[in-house]
């Protein structure tokens, strides 16, 4: 990605738009998390997701997650992070849960069979590094 790259809003979604990709893309998490919750998928879904950057090699996404909701099983191509911003989480892996709070953070492996789930209200940012 040579260029800078902006997601437009929409009409269900219009203060969605923003900076995706440029030399520097500046991002208020805290700003995020509240239109996340402004959203009426925060009010009628389990959990709501904004991608806040996203170049060539990484994406970084935002997920909130309502207490007791599940991410279902799945596997990202590349490594990739989670960082609990707040609340507390558990990471199932390999039918091992890994409960991670506030400022922890873990490194998943390409191809890695996971689960998530909000033990309460959390948001965390998943970064996937690679193609």
């Amino acid at each position: 990605m040579s260029q800078n790259k902006r997601i437009d809003a929409t009409n269900q979604n219009p203060e969605r738009e923003r900076l995706l990709y440029a030399p520097l893309v500046q991002m208020n998490i805290n700003k995020f998390i509240k239109q996340l919750k402004s959203e009426e998928a925060w009010r009628k879904d389990k959990h709501n997701t904004i991608t806040i950057y996203k170049s060539d090699s990484t994406t970084i996404v935002l997920r909130g997650m309502h207490k007791k909701s599940t991410r279902k099983s799945g596997k990202v191509n590349s490594d990739a992070t989670i960082q609990v911003l707040k609340g507390k989480i558990k990471i199932h892996v390999e039918g091992s849960p890994i409960k991670l709070k506030r400022g922890q953070m873990l490194g998943i492996s390409a191809n890695t069979e996971h689960s998530v789930e909000a033990v309460r209200d959390s948001f965390y940012l998943l970064t996937v590094i690679g193609k």
